[in-house]
């Protein structure tokens, strides 16, 4: 392994670090877990458009399993609330309710002064080229695991 990609992936486990210790600052008291967390932040972000568990699993990649579980938790302390589809009785529609659209806006204040942090000194070119690199990569990881689950199936 090169220097540069033992870096990178150092670099990318602080970040992990840093964010699950601003998610469970953010969360505090609510005993919520990062799965909980990724399912809050992603309704609050894409409900009313994708807002089924499969919605949430395929784009975190999260399990359905782990994504029915932490809806689960969520629905019994009152922060979603989930209704079944008019036409397709099947699909159960997710949403935000109690201190759930509050709570995930603290998440997401928190995650905004994380960003600002990490860009300053950063000029505006710079933070596009990064943002083009890591579609990319992203893009990558995603057919990594595509491929990994095809396998462990």
């Amino acid at each position: 392994m090169e220097l540069w990609e033992e870096q990178f992936f150092m670099d990318a486990l602080k970040l992990e670090k840093l964010y699950r210790n601003c998610v469970r600052e953010a969360a505090d008291g609510y005993g919520l877990t990062p799965n909980e967390v990724a399912v809050l932040l992603f309704l609050s972000r894409h409900a009313p458009q994708q807002d089924t568990a499969t919605d949430i699993a395929s784009a975190c990649g999260i399990s359905k399993a782990l994504v029915a579980r932490s809806v689960d938790g969520l629905h019994r302390r009152g922060f979603l609330k989930g209704e079944r589809d008019e036409n397709d009785r099947r699909l159960i529609h997710l949403h935000l309710c109690g201190e759930g659209g509050m709570l995930a806006e603290q998440l997401k204040q928190k995650g905004r002064s994380v960003a600002r942090q990490l860009q300053k000194g950063v000029s505006d070119e710079e933070l596009q080229a990064v943002h083009s690199i890591m579609r990319k990569m992203q893009r990558n990881l995603d057919g990594m695991l595509e491929h990994m689950e095809g396998q462990v199936k």
